[in-house]
């Protein structure tokens, strides 16, 4: 069994990979000051004492900040983090957050940073999930969105990408990669990166993707422009009843977004309405 909740927060963006045996990937950490949500004690409450992994993949001063709260967070609630995953490209003096974060943790993403061709992917099997992570290297990038780390999630007949804050020029880096290129070609549901932000839309990256179902994290007070929920709308195929109703889902209108995996059941993408009001 396989769950991947994308949690309706309004600062920043939180999703955690779930089996049934209690393992739990967290990709990002944002919280939701309306709800009262915490991704630390969601897990605890979720009977989960230990995080597997932790994904890191957004790098601006904002994200930075939460995760260190986040990990403050784990020592009080006694949460144990096994290993992180973030950019190995990033220079500490810059994120130091995150240099810190490194020092408590291993990051399992390595790159040589002076070698001519560096590093850009990483492929890994966790509890029997497939991650696939693809990154823009520093200094080759200095902004922290184009420096995002993608995830590919790949569970059955699941396959998820997270682009996080990706924004255009990011994106055509990694289409020149072949293997960035046939991953999304496997795609069937699309997170939108940035919170579907105008500046994070790729047009090129849909001559490959054709996606079933368009996922958008959004903020209360940042909703996605009706320009960009059409651009979204008219890349998703869609898909059968039983799965999902809708091709594109945002948090803002339909809360936590739910994608679960039960033997050899089709996958079912559902919604958990939330209990407040715009």
């Amino acid at each position: 069994m396989l769950d991947i909740k994308i949690f309706d927060v309004d600062h920043g963006f939180c999703a955690a990979v779930s089996t049934s045996d209690h393992h739990t990937i967290l990709i990002d950490f944002g919280y939701g000051t309306r709800s009262g949500f915490n991704p630390s004690h969601h897990l605890l409450k979720q009977q989960c004492t230990s995080l597997d992994c932790l994904i890191i993949p957004a790098y601006g001063k904002e994200h930075l900040a939460g995760l260190s709260n986040f990990l403050r967070q784990t020592l009080i609630d006694g949460l144990a983090v096994h290993f992180l995953v973030a950019n190995p490209s990033l220079n500490a003096d810059q994120f130091h957050e995150l240099d810190l974060a490194n020092q408590r943790f291993s990051n399992v993403l390595t790159t040589d940073r002076n070698s001519r061709c560096p590093q850009i992917s990483q492929t890994m099997k966790i509890h029997g999930i497939d991650f696939s992570f693809f990154w823009n290297n520093y200094p080759d990038f200095q902004d922290a969105h184009n420096l995002s780390l993608v995830t590919f999630v790949s569970y059955r007949d699941i396959k998820i990408i997270f682009p996080s804050d990706l924004e255009i020029a990011g994106w055509r880096s990694l289409l020149k990669d072949g293997d960035f290129c046939n991953r999304l070609r496997h795609v069937n549901i699309f997170v939108a990166a940035n919170h579907g932000r105008e500046e994070s839309y790729c047009p090129e990256v849909f001559d490959y993707c054709k996606p079933e179902i368009v996922i958008i994290s959004n903020e209360l007070n940042q909703p996605t422009s009706p320009n960009m929920l059409d651009q979204y709308l008219n890349h998703a195929r869609g898909c059968s009843d039983s799965i999902c109703d809708r091709k594109l889902l945002t948090t803002r209108d339909h809360g936590t977004i739910i994608i679960s995996k039960y033997l050899d059941r089709l996958r079912q993408v559902q919604v958990q309405q939330k209990t407040y009001q715009h």
